[in-house]
């Protein structure tokens, strides 16, 4: 295993400092490498390997490094992108270092290729991020800048999770009855859209309950092939059945699973039951691989993460902070650990100097217009409702912090920009 590329691609990443931040924990902060080492990069990549080159539309223009694909150009005819939520790279390094077993899994994953960080987006959260993956845009293009954002077009806080106010309760994706067009609500080519302007086909491996959810039909657009599943194991077993079936075919073949996200949220990252379903999936992983009949010597296998996790140690209601309550004219947007506040005219120097002033150990605020000028959300050009939907102030989260509104929330949350919500693994090799 090349460790001298991690090495040097992960110090790339962390010496990258686009953007000032006043904070006396700054230091500590990873910025999104859209350039090239990032999330966004990875469909730009599956177009050049599969169309070998030839480029048609936007989608191929911003490839990974090209030390992680151009070794690879006209030796592949079959992608398979496995995205593992929430699997992050540091977690992934320490298990490694501490556990044989874990180590030797991923030796046997990684086998004669490759494994090195990249970086999620800003926000660090799954909403953002599959549009990002599947789209190859940064969230400034995509207008999917966290899990939670005002929507200008309902006058309302809405989940980008499931398509429904944030307050009442309301079934899912109950805005596409209220107007919302799920065709024209991301005005961006996804990856199988693109592909299929290749000629090249798309499988989509997915469990039940997600297919047809607004998130999915925004993203997977394009794809032509989807085979559902309903548990852990027909994951596997359709899994294999699907590389068999697709085996010396030029296509694309995505898998999504979001159990280490689930499991991190509900017990905690470096926990019992995060650690068994890490191992359980690496070690699935390895099985199917390994299964006759599915390797044929040009198939490129790819994992990687949308964000990873963090434990959070320390909440702090919103509610405990009068001046903070003043201020705001809704509910915050965002994640727990990277805000976007959506104020009352006149209130953000007040804001920004109550956080400086009372808890700056804990929290930095940006101006988001400088944010994203400074390339924070992303470089490419944006949509016509990010600003509004990124509100008045960006309040970041020191490691360990989470901004919540009424009561302590999950024991592990993403969203920020710790090294341990940003760097995700890339796993790359031949088949």
């Amino acid at each position: 295993m090349p460790d001298a590329l991690a090495s040097s691609l992960e110090r790339r990443i962390l010496e990258h400092k686009p953007l000032s931040i006043d904070a006396p924990w700054a230091g500590e902060i990873v910025f999104p490498y859209y350039d090239g080492l990032s999330i966004r990069n990875l469909a730009h990549t599956v177009v050049r390997l599969l169309n070998g080159g030839q480029l048609a539309g936007r989608l191929g223009t911003a490839p990974l490094d090209p030390a992680l694909w151009e070794p690879l150009q006209g030796r592949v005819q079959r992608v398979v992108l496995f995205i593992s939520d929430g699997l992050g790279w540091r977690l992934l390094q320490e298990l490694i270092a501490a556990d044989g077993h874990f180590a030797q899994l991923i030796a046997d994953l990684t086998a004669d290729g490759t494994l090195t960080p990249l970086t999620s987006i800003a926000p660090s959260t799954t909403a953002a991020a599959l549009p990002a993956i599947w789209t190859g845009s940064s969230p400034i293009a995509t207008g999917m800048v966290g899990t939670r954002v005002f929507l200008r077009e309902f006058s309302m806080l809405v989940s980008m999770l499931y398509y429904a106010p944030v307050s009442g309760r309301h079934r899912v994706d109950v805005l596409e009855d209220w107007g919302l067009d799920f065709g024209a609500f991301l005005p961006l080519q996804t990856l199988g859209e693109a592909l299929n302007a290749h000629r090249i086909p798309s499988y989509l491996l997915l469990q039940k309950d997600l297919l047809g959810s607004g998130l999915s039909r925004l993203v997977h657009r394009g794809v032509q092939h989807v085979v559902p599943h309903s548990g852990y194991t027909d994951l596997w077993v359709n899994l294999r059945n699907l590389l068999r079936q697709t085996r010396h075919q030029r296509c694309f073949v995505n898998v999504y699973w979001d159990a280490v996200d689930s499991i991190a949220h509900l017990h905690g990252t470096a926990t019992e039951q995060a650690l068994a379903e890490i191992a359980r999936q690496l070690e699935d992983l390895r099985a199917v691989l390994a299964a006759e009949g599915v390797a044929d010597g040009r198939t490129l296998f790819v994992l990687v993460a949308d964000h990873g996790h963090a434990e959070i140690t320390t909440y702090v209601p919103i509610s405990d902070h009068a001046p903070l309550i003043e201020a705001l004219r809704c509910a915050p947007g965002g994640e727990t650990r990277f805000r976007h506040l959506y104020l009352r005219e006149g209130y953000r120097a007040q804001v920004a100097g109550y956080l400086r002033e009372r808890m700056p150990h804990q929290f930095a605020s940006l101006c988001p217009a400088d944010a994203q000028a400074a390339g924070l959300f992303g470089p490419d050009p944006p949509h016509p409702e990010t600003a509004a939907r990124l509100g008045d102030l960006t309040v970041i989260a020191r490691q360990g912090v989470g901004l919540s509104e009424k009561h302590p929330g999950a024991p592990s949350c993403h969203g920020g920009l710790s090294a341990r919500e940003m760097l995700v693994p890339l796993l790359m090799r031949l088949l």
